[in-house]
């Protein structure tokens, strides 16, 4: 009988399209839906990853969280003040919106001896069990419109492209140090998050993507291949005009591939021989409206589809599950994993 992978080799066989003995799992989730999810399971929330039987370990840099006097913003690294009164992500305070002035403005230090403390103590706890990649969520466009106000960036990127250079330097430069520190640290891959799409077509133009962020993804994306790490990239929304250009500068794998926005049998038919694919189970149509047999079946199909030949996927929802996600529908996207390996699921 053949010995059972690890979750850490399971991951870094299918994304680099190789056989595995049975296709990996992962499910992201918001805190609150944690919280709920671990309740209804019945395990506390440090258990829960391994009770969903997720295989990425995602780590991230150690930064204090500044909250205000009334508890309903918090501010991340870069500065910016996100509600905490959504469960998604929702910008309340971009610090450069009433400014052009960048020089003047406190940028984080990614040269910080302790920033990446927790990462370690992570990865020294988890014994090589899970396979690790750093989160750059708010890569590039995203972390320049969240300092900025989304439509404000929008308008830079046509009628002040030299603030936007230098802004989209600094926020590269920046990045780039943090993924050199986390390639020396010893991260499986790299994880790259940075929406371009919308349900139908592109935010901009992707000529404009291909002048302002192509070559800065490039070398973010370089620091990784250059190490011999794949790269997989977090893009919402329709972005299949840009693909060839991800595959290109070296994307390894993309996330989420949800249905509606890209089709999968396009995916596999164009791109199967030079992607893994990371979700494909919609979260905005067959886990939040869906009943647990149109989730089985939007399993069964996104398996059929993107892994014809067993491999090159790592499946999960299309996205951070959300406390309006049934949990009828949990419990039956965990059957189909479970039915996936060929268990018997008796926790």
């Amino acid at each position: 009988m053949a010995i059972p992978m690890t979750r850490k080799e399971r991951v870094r066989r299918t994304i680099h399209r190789q056989v595995v003995d049975c296709l990996p799992t992962q499910i992201n989730y918001t805190q609150a839906m944690g919280e709920k999810l671990a309740a209804h399971l019945d395990v506390s929330l440090e258990e829960l990853p391994d009770r969903l039987d997720n295989h990425l370990l995602r780590v991230d840099i150690a930064c204090p969280r500044r909250v205000s006097g009334d508890g309903k913003i918090a501010y991340d690294w870069w500065g910016v003040g996100w509600s905490t009164e959504t469960e998604g992500y929702w910008p309340v305070d971009s610090p450069l919106s009433d400014t052009d002035a960048l020089d003047g403005f406190p940028w984080p230090d990614p040269h910080d001896p302790h920033l990446l403390d927790e990462a370690e103590q992570a990865m020294i706890v988890d014994e090589g069990q899970h396979f690790v990649v750093p989160n750059f969520g708010f890569c590039l466009f995203e972390r320049a419109w969240s300092l900025r106000g989304f439509e404000p960036f929008l308008i830079d990127l046509l009628l002040n492209p030299e603030f936007v250079e230098e802004l989209l330097e600094r926020i590269t430069e920046i990045q780039v140090v943090l993924a050199r520190r986390f390639v020396a640290l010893g991260v499986d891959g790299g994880y790259l998050g940075d929406d371009y799409g919308a349900q139908k077509g592109m935010l901009f133009s992707p000529d404009m993507w291909r002048a302002w962020f192509k070559p800065r993804l490039a070398r973010v994306f370089s620091v990784f291949r250059e190490a011999g790490r794949p790269v997989i990239m977090h893009s919402d929304g329709d972005i299949a005009p840009i693909l060839p250009d991800l595959v290109e500068i070296g994307l390894t794998a993309l996330n989420p591939v949800q249905p509606e926005v890209l089709d999968h049998a396009w995916l596999w038919r164009g791109f199967g021989d030079r992607l893994a694919f990371y979700g494909g189970v919609s979260n905005q149509t067959a886990l939040s409206r869906g009943t647990p047999l149109d989730v089985q079946a939007a399993v069964d199909v996104c398996v059929r589809t993107l892994a014809p030949d067993g491999t090159s996927l790592l499946l999960g929802p299309s996205h951070r599950i959300m406390e309006e996600i049934p949990l009828e529908n949990i419990d039956a996207l965990l059957a189909a994993f479970t039915a996936i390996r060929g268990e018997s699921d008796d926790r």
